[in-house]
C-alpha cells in the first residue's frame, strides 16, 4: 500500500482545506466521509484510497471539493461522483486493510511514546493499550484512537515524563 505526502493550504481567504477518505456509503449522504485531521508537523499522509479534497497544492491546479482516487502512489482527478458511487462495493471491500494499516500506525505511536519515556510503568501500560486494540472491532473506533494519539502523541510524552521523573 502506498503513501502520498500532501500540502493542501486554503484556495482564499473565505475557504478551508478538507481531506476526507471515502470509506463506504452513507444514508444520509450516499459516500461515508471520514475526514481526516492535518499531521502535527502539518500537511496530510494519504494512501491508496477514494478522497474528497478542497484547497489549493502550488503548481497545482486548486482542488474544490474534488473526489480522487490513489492507486499505486498515482492519483486519479476529477471522479465524477456516480464513478464513486459505482465502486462502492471496492471502497467497502478496502475497509480489511484500511483497519490494518491504522492499527499499524496506531501501534508505532505507541512504541514511540513508549521509548521517549522509557520506564516500567509506561512499557506496562502501552502493551496493556496493544493488547486492548487487539480487542478493538470498530473501524471508527480504531480511526478515532489513530487521530486523537496523532494529536495527543508529544503532550503524552511530556506528562510521563513529568509524571516519571525522566
Amino acid at each position: 500500500m502506498s503513501k502520498l505526502g500532501l500540502q493542501l493550504s486554503p484556495a482564499d481567504s473565505e475557504s478551508k482545506c478538507l481531506v476526507a477518505e471515502i470509506t463506504g456509503a452513507d444514508e444520509v449522504y450516499i459516500l461515508k466521509r471520514d475526514f481526516i485531521p492535518a499531521e502535527p508537523e502539518g500537511g496530510w499522509i494519504l494512501y491508496d484510497g477514494w478522497y474528497q479534497l478542497n484547497g489549493a497544492v502550488p503548481g497545482v491546479t486548486e482542488f474544490k471539493k474534488e473526489y480522487i482516487r490513489i492507486k499505486d502512489g498515482k492519483v486519479r482527478r476529477n471522479l465524477p461522483f456516480r464513478e464513486l458511487v459505482e465502486s462502492l462495493d471496492e471502497i467497502k471491500a478496502g475497509e480489511g486493510p484500511r483497519v490494518e494499516r491504522m492499527r499499524k500506525e496506531i501501534i508505532a505511536i505507541l512504541d514511540e511514546i513508549k521509548e521517549a519515556a522509557y520506564c516500567e510503568p509506561v512499557v506496562e501500560g502501552i502493551e496493556k493499550q496493544k493488547e486492548d486494540l487487539d480487542m478493538a472491532d470498530e473501524p471508527d473506533q480504531i480511526k478515532n484512537a489513530l487521530y486523537m494519539l496523532k494529536k495527543q502523541k508529544q503532550s503524552y510524552i511530556q506528562q510521563y515524563r513529568k509524571m516519571f521523573n525522566l
